[in-house]
């Protein structure tokens, strides 16, 4: 009875405890079923994960080569914007250019108004003392044919003065010739000055140009520099963001690599529980404590998956935000470009108008040149015959000086006693020379000149008669070193005096000479090349001459 109801015991013991062992492999195969579907559910969110990976890279790339594309174009544009500021500020410069040049072509055409009118002024001047000189040439010719009534008594000496006066005229023909080199060698003289100023004037010209454009030049190099510093910050941040990107795409494949080295731990270690469980079935307990293991290995697994979920979403945040950064950083883009291309057609616009308006500017200084010409030709077409007249007036007056002096000699002549003296001082203008070759010293400030035999113009003394003359100088400077001159008969040196101003400060040098001269003999003063002497109008400087008596 007692065996009895152990077995009895003993078998609903097994029942129960075979009751408990199939309540347990059931449990098991239930977590068993959860497992595989957390693990195809894992396997899913893998799959999600790595789309969505591969999602947010093809957007970073396409954001990328969009980003790319914009800032070639955006570069491009600010280059094309860049190179018709520069046009334009060169359009501008030539436009300032062309304006300052057509106000200077006005300026010179009134100038040369101003200067036509003068000369036609001075013209009619001198068409008055040219009326006034032929009277007073008249009026000498008339006293000269009344001294030849008185003088009809002395026959004999008239023909022997007009003996003279041949010769004379001769000599006077000879001096005008002279006189007229000399007049065409300073002619010469002013034309080259004339050129030489206008070269000047063309070099000024040019130095400023080159100025403008060195300062072109200065300004376009500050803006390259200002664009490549912009240039550089631009390109330092895009890297920093470069950086950026690629610090969380290193996060993204760490933490894509935990949760893979995550998953195959799960993996391995669901491979040990199953065969743990084959191996312990008959262990109730391992059982049991295998199952709570389970239990908190599957709510290990659900929390993964929540925070697989979590991270998805996350992503898919990531993804939205990035898409819509792209989005708008695109329409910045495109309006940046756009405004861009309204300016490239705006100052494409601005510099059609500076070009009619440049090609109206050097219309009108064409206009303004051929008008300068047009007066320039009339004023050097008035300055030829006022030249011209200056020259017949000239001519007149010495004529005119000439006849005197032989109306003075035949009057001497007539009263039996030849007067003939000269004193004349050198310049008012200070220093004289030195110069490269020997040059005749004119004493242009005429004291005395009694039988007008000096010509204060040549700076030559010219014997009237044979006879017996003395003549002196005195010259003078203030700076140290030798100061000379020569005296000369005719073209033959006949004097040369020399003195050395040690000191400095004024100092003088002076001689005299009598000489026997022949009827037309000249006599002048003359300073040696880089010789120098020093007057003004306390007359340190002075040539005096006279007749002691004829022979």
């Amino acid at each position: 009875m007692t065996l009895k109801y152990q077995r009895l015991s003993l078998s609903v013991v097994v029942s129960a405890q075979s009751a408990d062992v199939s309540a347990l492999i059931d449990r098991l195969r239930v977590a068993e079923r959860r497992l595989a579907e957390l693990q195809t559910r894992s396997t899913d969110q893998t799959l999600e994960l790595t789309k969505l990976q591969r999602k947010l890279n093809t957007t970073e790339s396409l954001l990328g080569t969009m980003n790319t594309a914009l800032q070639v174009r955006l570069s491009v544009s600010e280059e094309q914007l860049k190179h018709l500021k520069a046009e334009n500020t060169v359009q501008s410069d030539k436009l300032s250019l062309m304006e300052s040049r057509l106000a200077d072509s006005l300026n010179n055409s009134a100038e040369l108004e101003v200067r036509l009118s003068v000369s036609e002024k001075q013209l009619e001047d001198l068409k008055t003392e040219n009326a006034e000189s032929q009277q007073r040439l008249a009026d000498s010719h008339n006293n000269s044919t009344a001294l030849k009534v008185r003088l009809s008594v002395g026959e004999k000496q008239l023909e022997d003065l007009k003996t003279e006066n041949t010769a004379l005229e001769t000599r006077l023909r000879s001096r005008e010739t002279q006189l007229e080199q000399l007049e065409n060698h300073t002619a010469v003289f002013q034309k080259r000055l004339i050129d030489a100023d206008s070269l000047t004037m063309k070099l000024q010209t040019e130095s400023s140009v080159q100025s403008d454009k060195l300062s072109l030049m200065e300004s376009r190099l500050a803006d390259s520099h200002n664009n490549s510093a912009e240039l550089e910050v631009r390109l330092s941040v895009s890297e920093k963001q470069l950086e950026d990107l690629k610090t969380e795409n290193t996060a993204l494949e760490a933490r894509l690599r935990s949760r893979e080295t995550q998953l195959e731990q799960l993996v391995n270690h669901t491979a040990a529980l199953e065969a743990r469980l084959r191996s312990n079935e008959k262990q109730l307990e391992d059982l049991k404590t295998e199952n709570t293991v389970q239990s908190d290995k599957l709510s290990l697994m659900e929390s993964s998956l929540a925070d697989s979920h979590n991270n998805s979403a996350a992503l898919e945040v990531r993804l939205r935000s990035t898409e819509k950064q792209l989005e708008n950083h695109t329409a910045g883009l495109e309006v940046r470009l756009s405004v861009s291309e309204k300016q490239l057609e705006d100052l494409k616009t601005e510099n059609t108008v500076q070009s009619d308006k440049l090609s109206l500017m050097e219309s009108s200084l064409a206009d303004s040149h051929n008008n300068s010409a047009a007066l320039e030709a009339r004023l050097r077409s008035r300055e030829t015959q006022l030249e011209q007249l200056v020259n017949h007036t000239a001519d007149l007056s010495f004529r005119l000086n000439q006849t005197d002096d032989r109306l003075q000699q035949l009057s001497n002549t007539n009263s039996g006693e030849l007067k003939v003296a000269f004193s004349a001082g050198l310049t008012d203008s200070g220093a004289v020379g030195p110069f490269d070759e020997e040059t005749t010293l004119i004493f242009s400030k005429v004291f005395t000149n009694v039988g007008r035999a000096y010509n204060q113009t040549a700076g030559v003394f010219t014997a009237p008669v044979r006879g017996l003359y003395f003549f002196s100088f005195t010259a003078a400077d203030y700076l140290k070193g030798y100061m000379g001159l020569y005296l000369h008969r005719n073209n033959q040196p006949i004097i040369f005096n020399l003195d050395l101003n040690d000191h400095g400060g004024y100092a003088s040098t002076s001689n005299g000479v009598a000489l026997q001269l022949e009827e037309g003999d000249a006599i002048r003063l003359s300073l040696p090349a880089s010789y120098r002497l020093y007057d003004d109008s306390r007359n340190f400087s002075v040539f005096s001459g006279f007749l002691l008596f004829p022979l």
